[in-house]
């Protein structure tokens, strides 16, 4: 990995399979002495340049063990383990500039002898993003440096790794934006749309169920003139939605659709799994919201069927007008139910929906909200699983 790069003393790689380079040699698994230690190292590498009290460590290593002298011993040894991989001509007492403690707070220094992937990553993305409106041939250069680096989720091989959900997200939601903004602007400006539906549909095989990934493609083929492939890949999308989470194609799907429809081309080889249309969410007032959401609560109970009770916040505007929550509504599925929750929040009862299609809710909600500018949205929601017995309310009421 190392062939016609600078000489650094330490590289890393997160995104992908954790790999490891000291003075130019990748080092083998064997070489850690124990997975807490490799586990420290990591934690701490995802947090270049901050400072870490110990209790997090100990906590984060040994989350079963009272905190007492044992623990700090052993937080001792695996910072002493650390030091022998990353650092290994480090003499006898002698203190390493790369992973060091002061007052009980424990920091991988952000040194120029380093090299991480991540950060390099997520400077091309901030790159991009600043290069856009004013040179956008640097900015697709630079989108495509970002992209390059992702070699797969966040330390896909811990996929259980509880530390670890959190900047999985972040760097996967970092990759998709960078790679439908370097889509746009290799449609737009570079005219090279057969390079803009590969970018795409690369993406797609890292987070399938992304449907903005799948309207890129589509208005990409669209644009193109490639009405064939962009009904095919329309069916395929819907098809996944409603087999996968049982909901209908967006709103912005939809609108594709008409596209390639009034294209006046091979209109017969569109086949809908299920009605387009979208007979939209029953409103009410929170009362009555709250009387559906116990049902819900019990039928889930029987069929063992998740449901999610999802709140929208809206921010930025006085009030949520009617106008507004209608609009929500159409978004979601006949048998889904929302209200007015107060002036800033939308209640939202989902049957028979899981966590993934929840967080596909969320993105057409968000969507549907920021698309003016004028207001931010935040969704936060649970999903009721079979074997699950909190009280319905004390759900709906304890984040919000």
């Amino acid at each position: 990995m190392a062939a016609n790069r600078p000489a650094w003393r330490l590289r890393v790689w997160m995104l992908g399979n954790f790999v490891l380079e000291v003075n130019g040699g990748e080092v083998p698994a064997s070489n850690w002495k124990s997975k807490k230690a490799l586990n420290l190292f990591r934690y701490l590498v995802a947090r270049r340049g901050e400072k870490v009290p110990k209790d997090v460590l100990n906590e984060l290593l040994w989350p079963d063990m009272e905190l007492d002298g044992s623990t700090e011993q052993n937080l001792h040894t695996c910072v002493y383990f650390v030091r022998r991989v990353i650092d290994p001509d480090l003499r006898r007492y002698e203190k390493s500039e790369l992973v060091t403690c002061s007052g009980g707070l424990y920091c991988f220094e952000d040194s120029q002898q380093c090299w991480v992937d991540i950060e390099e990553f997520e400077a091309h993305y901030v790159e991009g993003k600043k290069l856009e409106k004013t040179a956008p041939i640097e900015a697709i250069e630079a989108f495509k440096q970002e992209l390059a680096l992702y070699r797969g989720d966040f330390l896909s091989e811990e996929p259980y790794l509880d530390w670890a959900i959190e900047p999985r997200e972040y760097y996967r939601e970092i990759y998709v934006d960078g790679a439908l903004r370097v889509a746009a602007l290799l449609a737009d400006v570079a005219d090279d749309r057969a390079e803009a539906i590969q970018i795409c549909r690369n993406a797609l095989r890292k987070d399938p169920y992304r449907e903005d990934l799948h309207h890129a493609v589509i208005n990409c083929l669209i644009s193109a003139g490639r009405y064939s492939e962009a009904a095919t890949q329309y069916n395929t999308y819907a098809r996944m939605m409603k087999e996968e989470f049982a909901l209908e194609p967006s709103r912005e799907a939809q609108a594709l659709l008409q596209q390639i429809q009034h294209s006046g081309r091979r209109e017969s080889i569109l086949t809908q799994p299920g009605s387009s249309k979208t007979p939209g969410a029953y409103v009410c007032d929170r009362k009555f919201f709250e009387s559906i959401c116990r049902l819900e609560y019990r039928r889930q109970e029987r069929s063992r069927k998740p449901v999610t009770f999802m709140m929208v916040s809206i921010y930025g505007a006085q009030a949520i007008s009617q106008r507004q929550v209608y609009s929500l509504a159409n978004i979601l599925r006949q048998g889904d139910a929302l209200c007015r929750w107060d002036e800033g929040k939308v209640g939202i009862c989902l049957w028979g929906t899981d966590e993934d299609g929840a967080k596909i809710v969320s993105q057409r909600l968000k969507r549907e909200i920021e698309k003016d500018g004028l207001a931010r949205a935040g969704v936060s929601y649970d999903v009721l699983k079979a074997g699950d017995s909190p009280p319905v309310l004390e759900i709906l009421q304890k984040a919000y």
